[in-house]
């Protein structure tokens, strides 16, 4: 049993107010505003936050002060603000809040040492952050942990980091996994240790975890590996199939190839209480309109919430759509937005139960 995070709510709650009051930690508030994707029946929400236009997004360079001969990497996790710390959540990371939050107590799992933020999550990862949700399953059961992984992915720091939001109701993708998966006359019910999809318009996994509790011979990590690797070997397999599509451009496919080589590959990546997703990234951002306008789009885009920061923001993502211009920034199946046909499921289908046999072989050796 771990003896981290065990009274994890209470030591966010001091340290948030303590840092809040002198002024090292800056919340942000924002209208959050509900919009029914009436393609998907689907509820997302649109966070208006105006004041945060000024602040900068997007994995910055590396910035180096050069005083004497000597060069200084700027990193903010190290060593990092200590009004911001909250505890150790495990022998390689720390828990420090967000210094710049829309959601109160906000918070980052950052790695002791430097990692960058292109590396896959170790099964240490995968703990911690599960760990994290299970300590605040009795204040915040619909807590999301998120991993923003890669230069299109929505990340900001290269510094390999987790984030918690310990929000007090469900993201729109929580409650929309809830409806996928419930069952229905006519509908192969979705039971645990099963992959699944929900009605995204561009390429995405995700994947129903068991209880640890009722699940002889399997722990909490081998759970989350499992899961982890199974939606990976998915995402790839999706990348690959996206590339040979015949209309696809030269540079489309080296765009596409490039990032399935590993160092380029950028994804979204989502951990409930009830499931993991993982969602490949085609670009950082929304494709610009003719006005220039464009959003930054991380996770919480594929959790159904979008940030908009100017009223030009709040209009387009109105107009558009949170589902349809979050999916701008994946890769999406087909010529104009075609998708496969039933033949091509089926084969996708089969293929995907072999890899699931194969992976439990895999697994064993971890």
């Amino acid at each position: 049993m771990t003896t981290y995070l065990t009274d994890l709510n209470s030591k966010l709650e001091s340290t948030y107010d303590a840092a809040l009051l002198s002024g090292d930690l800056i919340f942000t508030a924002s209208d959050t505003q509900t919009i029914i994707e009436t393609e998907y029946n689907i509820e997302c929400e649109i966070c208006y936050a105006p004041a945060l236009a000024k602040k900068p997004h997007g994995i910055p360079p590396v910035v180096e002060a050069k005083t004497q001969e000597k060069i200084e990497r700027v990193n903010p996790f190290l060593p990092h603000d200590p009004a911001l710390f909250v505890e150790d959540a495990s022998e390689h990371h720390k828990i420090l809040l967000n210094k710049f939050c829309i959601v109160p107590r906000h918070f980052l799992i950052v790695t002791k040492d430097f990692q960058p933020q292109t590396q896959p999550l170790s099964p240490e990862d995968l703990l911690t952050a599960w760990n994290a949700l299970q300590a605040l399953k009795n204040s915040h059961p619909d807590a999301i942990a998120i991993y923003n992984c890669g230069a299109r992915s929505g990340a900001s720091q290269p510094h390999k980091h987790l984030q918690v939001l310990p929000i007090t109701r469900p993201t729109p993708i929580t409650n929309l996994v809830r409806e996928v998966i419930q069952r229905r006359p006519g509908r192969k019910e979705t039971r645990p240790g099963d992959s699944f999809t929900v009605p995204f318009p561009c390429i995405h996994h995700a994947f129903l975890l068991q209880d640890p509790e009722h699940t002889p011979g399997k722990d909490a990590e081998d759970i989350l590996v499992e899961a982890y690797i199974t939606l990976m070997d998915s995402m790839l397999m999706s990348i690959r199939e996206y590339a040979e599509q015949e209309h696809l451009s030269d540079e489309e496919k080296d765009l596409v190839m490039g990032g399935g080589r590993g160092s380029g590959l950028s994804y979204n990546w989502i951990l409930t209480r009830e499931f993991m997703m993982m969602v490949p990234r085609r670009q950082d951002s929304t494709i610009p309109t003719d006005d220039g306008i464009s959003l930054s789009i991380n996770s919480l885009g594929f959790a159904g919430t979008v940030l908009a920061k100017t009223p030009e923001e709040l209009e387009l993502v109105k107009k558009k759509g949170v589902i349809e211009i979050v999916a701008e920034t994946g890769f999406i199946f087909g010529k104009d937005g075609e998708g496969r046909s039933a033949e091509e499921e089926a084969q996708k289908k089969k293929e995907q139960e072999i890899l699931e046999k194969q992976m439990g072989g895999t697994l064993s050796s971890l």
